[in-house]
């Protein structure tokens, strides 16, 4: 394996090397690499973009795993070019299943949300107010606004 690859049991870095592979050796894609953004791999085809989500899991029988709000916002963005990809081994050879966004709705559903945190323990000292700009800090009215909006959509 080479050595920018991870040597970690959970890394899906080997899924995604192997799914381009299968993009490029079985269904003819003219190229694919990994990226971030939109999603975890962008493949070509007769000049069309596509993206796929690989989900990772070494289960055989159910996977239990999580698609984030951002790669949601990705998929109902590019809905017609867009795959969520359960990838897995069985035995040397990897298996993929791909969903359209659709069809991986009806195995998704939304739990009550969570909230972080991120305490420093070694010392007393006040968080310090600089944010991550991609980070939304916690507020009173952002909880209320998620609390209703989470009963609402219970309630749908």
């Amino acid at each position: 394996m080479p050595s920018h690859i991870p040597d970690n049991a959970k890394s899906d870095v080997p899924a995604k090397l192997a799914f381009i592979d299968y993009l490029r050796e079985k269904r003819g894609f003219d190229s694919a690499e990994i990226t971030r953004s939109p999603a975890d791999v962008t493949a070509v085809k007769d000049g069309q973009k596509f993206y796929f989500e690989i989900k990772y899991t070494g289960k055989t029988t159910a996977y239990f795993g999580a698609a984030t709000l951002t790669e949601w916002e990705a998929a109902l963005s590019n809905e017609s070019q867009y795959r969520f990809v359960i990838a897995r081994k069985d035995g040397p050879s990897w298996l993929f299943d791909e969903y359209e966004p659709k069809d991986f709705m009806q195995y998704s559903y939304i739990p009550p949300f969570k909230v972080f945190f991120n305490i420093p323990l070694s010392s007393r000292e006040k968080r310090n107010s600089t944010h991550s700009t991609k980070k939304v800090v916690m507020t009173s009215d952002r909880m209320k606004l998620m609390l209703d909006l989470y009963k609402k959509m219970k309630s749908t």
